[in-house]
């Protein structure tokens, strides 16, 4: 099946902004130049509209981008740019990872309206945000916590972790039940039960049991709920963790084809790397047993940092 893919990127070199290409099969075409924006380095696609976190000419926010490559609405609200952006229905959260704050927009007849900024704490590392039923988990890597608010922004708890820890990224089971959760900064993954928010487990993903590397970035599950990747920038890696009834284990560690692996995505049976200072993206199969197979495709990207498809 022909897909395609979009490229989210830091234009700090060579990129002008967001880049597209086809998929099919594994090989990936020369991608080509959809819109051009500033640092657009998350991306959420959804309904026919990329959602992005970028810079403007004088402050940053949040822009909506057609399929034609249109910008059709943009909101400046903040001063740096999210590192993290994601969408529910008519919903837009973004992640503020050097002001310590996550915001709420909302997408009115196609266009965007700015609800609220909450700060979780000044340079609190805010990474990410995740919706559980009707609660926000805020994931702040400097905190060394996942701090919970409700939806009105007031704070409901948090899971904490050990010092120098630094959560960054999770996902959640196809059934809700689980948090899968990535340090950066240990470089471990954490199986959380969710409403309690017990931790339960919790493993190194680097090879020989190794923490502390730094790093550590996007987590991906498989559609079998099985099998758990996880990138580590610092040393060009792919990890891939196994769980048999939520006890994690790791059973293979792979070179990602490149330089800096800050995002995946799992497509069709492949994985296609992001990779920031090699200005690629590279697809790999996956076997039958989850482990990642050899390199399919490879194609030039410039400073890619989130992929997302439709």
């Amino acid at each position: 099946m022909k897909r395609t893919v979009f490229a989210g990127t830091y234009t700090s070199h060579n990129s002008k902004g967001i880049y597209q290409f086809s998929f099919e099969d594994g090989i990936l075409s020369d991608p080509s130049l959809l819109c051009e924006i500033k640092n657009p380095k998350y991306i959420q696609y959804q309904d026919g509209i990329i959602t992005t976190s970028c810079d403007f000419d004088q402050r940053s926010g949040v822009a909506l981008v057609n399929e034609k490559g249109e910008i059709i609405s943009s909101k400046a609200y903040e001063n740096g740019t999210s590192c993290y952006v994601t969408r529910k229905d008519d919903h837009i959260y973004t992640a503020n990872y050097h002001a310590g704050t996550y915001s709420v927009l909302r997408i009115v007849e196609d266009r965007l309206k700015f609800e609220n900024t909450v700060v979780v704490q000044d340079g609190g590392g805010c990474h990410q945000v995740l919706l559980w039923k009707d609660l926000i988990l805020v994931p702040s890597l400097f905190l060394d916590r996942v701090v919970i608010y409700d939806q009105e922004g007031s704070r409901k708890g948090s899971i904490r972790f050990n010092q120098g820890t630094g959560p960054r990224h999770g996902i959640f089971s196809h059934d809700n039940e689980y948090l899968y959760l990535v340090s950066e900064l240990s470089n471990e993954l954490f199986v959380i039960k969710t409403g309690t928010w017990e931790i339960l487990h919790s493993i190194s993903i680097l090879p020989n049991g190794e923490k502390h590397k730094r790093d550590s970035a996007a987590i991906r599950l498989s559609d079998d709920g099985k099998y758990l990747y996880i990138s580590t920038r610092t040393m060009d890696i792919i990890s891939v963790v196994e769980l048999n009834d939520q006890v994690p284990s790791l059973v293979q560690v792979v070179s990602c084809g490149g330089k800096h692996p800050r995002d995946f995505i799992l497509l069709d049976g492949y994985l296609l790397s992001a990779n920031r200072y090699s200005n690629t993206v590279v697809s790999f199969k996956i076997n039958e047993d989850g482990s990642i197979g050899k390199v399919v495709s490879s194609v030039e990207v410039p400073e890619a940092v989130s992929l997302a498809y439709k």
